[in-house]
C-alpha cells in the first residue's frame, strides 16, 4: 500500500539532477549514491509518463548521497547548499518551470532538448566534479540530435 501510494505521488527532484540523470554512467560519491541514482534513471527510462515534482532543494538521491548534511549539500563546503539551490533555480529557468512544479519526465527531457545545450553546461554546472568529463554534455547534446530526429521526422516537407 505504502509503495502504490509512493509511485502515485510526484517523485520529488532536484532541477539540477534532471542533467545529471542524462550524464551518469555508474559513478558516483559513495555505492549507496550510485544504487539510488541507478535505480531512479531505470525508473524514469522505463515511464517516461512518470510525474516529478521539480524542487531547489535535496531530494531523494540528495538522501544517498555522502555529501548530505542538515544544512542541505555540503559537497564544496558547509554552505554549499545555497550555490546547489541557484544552480537548481537556472535549470528551471531554463526549462520554463518554477519550484515545486509538477511534470512528467518526457516533458522534462523535452524541454532539455529544446532549451539547453551541451555548450551551456559549463554555465550551468559551474562547480560540478563530474562536467569535465563530457558525458553530460555528450548526454545533453544527443538527447537534442534526437528530438530533431523526431521532429522532422513529424513535419511534412515544404511544397516548392
Amino acid at each position: 500500500m505504502e509503495e502504490e501510494r509512493a509511485a502515485a505521488e510526484p517523485f520529488p527532484l532536484r532541477a539540477h539532477m534532471a542533467l545529471c540523470l542524462l550524464g551518469f554512467r555508474g559513478s558516483g560519491y559513495s555505492p549507496d549514491f550510485v544504487e539510488a541514482m541507478a535505480a531512479i534513471q531505470a525508473d524514469l527510462a522505463a515511464d517516461p509518463a512518470r510525474e516529478l515534482r521539480l524542487v531547489d532543494a535535496p531530494d531523494r538521491i540528495c538522501d544517498a548521497c555522502p555529501n548530505l548534511a542538515d544544512q542541505g549539500c555540503t559537497l564544496g563546503g558547509p554552505e554549499h547548499e545555497a550555490h546547489m539551490r541557484a544552480h537548481d533555480r537556472a535549470v528551471l529557468e531554463r526549462l520554463e518551470l518554477a519550484a515545486g512544479e509538477t511534470t512528467s519526465w518526457g516533458d522534462v527531457l523535452a524541454r532539455i532538448a529544446t532549451r539547453i545545450e551541451g555548450a551551456d553546461l559549463p554555465a550551468l554546472c559551474t562547480t560540478c566534479p563530474w562536467l569535465p568529463l563530457g558525458v553530460c554534455r555528450d548526454s545533453v547534446d544527443a538527447l537534442r540530435v534526437d528530438a530533431l530526429r523526431v521532429d522532422a521526422r513529424r513535419s511534412p516537407p515544404e511544397a516548392d
